[in-house]
């Protein structure tokens, strides 16, 4: 199978989790964390190239990215499925 080179822009997410920091990428639902905003995105960025490297080694990789709402045209890789705004909400919860 021949080799292609394709960009994907996804989203970083991090939030201070105790003494550490979780990093999300949503689009893919892979999470990872560091001690520092910096560590845990790169930690993230490694834990995608293993998510996205497994998925194509086993052979999956354009059904799953398919099947997370991307679509592919020439070298982008694009979700057509973003995340249109983010907002708090009051829940009520009884105790």
């Amino acid at each position: 199978m021949a080799s292609h080179t394709n960009f994907i822009e996804l989203s970083v997410l991090v939030r201070k989790e105790g003494g550490q920091y979780a990093s999300w990428c949503p689009e893919l639902d892979v999470a990872s964390c560091g001690d520092t905003i910096e560590e845990a995105s790169e930690n993230l960025r490694d834990a995608v190239d293993v998510f996205l490297s497994t998925l194509s080694e086993e052979g999956d990789f354009l059904q799953v990215l398919e099947e997370k709402g991307f679509s592919f045209s020439g070298p982008s890789i694009v979700c057509e499925r973003p995340f249109l705004s983010s907002l708090k909400t009051d829940v009520l919860v009884q105790t």
